[in-house]
């Protein structure tokens, strides 16, 4: 499910990651390298340097929603369904939006590098 063309977000918030973000998430026992280690992320081939964890990608999307359409209000928050679609680095600013449809928001998250990393993506709120 995409976002429709240029109609405007309902809401949308923005926050920015830190630096140490993924070496704090190594915490959660996540200890694969690739977050971690800039020359195992470069030999990947794919990546310039470490990624974030997709938890912690998650996370803000999760606390964006929280904020933006249940006004702090977490029980508020019923189902939130989404896709990783790209990397995200540590210390870039992630915009979460989100579009009313049927009773949910269509959900969609960039970096401030401009790629969707968080697509396909619905939050049923009460």
């Amino acid at each position: 499910m995409n976002p429709p063309e240029g109609v405007e977000p309902d809401f949308s918030m923005s926050y920015k990651t830190n630096e140490n973000q993924a070496a704090v998430y190594r915490l959660v026992q996540d200890l694969n390298p690739l977050h971690i280690d800039p020359e195992f992320a470069k030999g990947s081939g794919k990546f310039t340097k470490p990624i974030l964890h997709g938890l912690c990608t998650y996370g803000y999307a999760t606390r964006a929603i929280v904020y933006g359409l249940c006004n702090g209000d977490v029980t508020r928050f019923k189902e939130f369904k989404a896709r990783f679609t790209n990397e995200v680095y540590p210390g870039e600013t992630l915009t979460t939006e989100g579009w009313k449809d049927n009773g949910r928001y269509i959900i969609q998250m960039r970096t401030d590098r401009g790629p969707v990393v968080l697509g396909n993506a619905y939050a049923v709120i009460d």
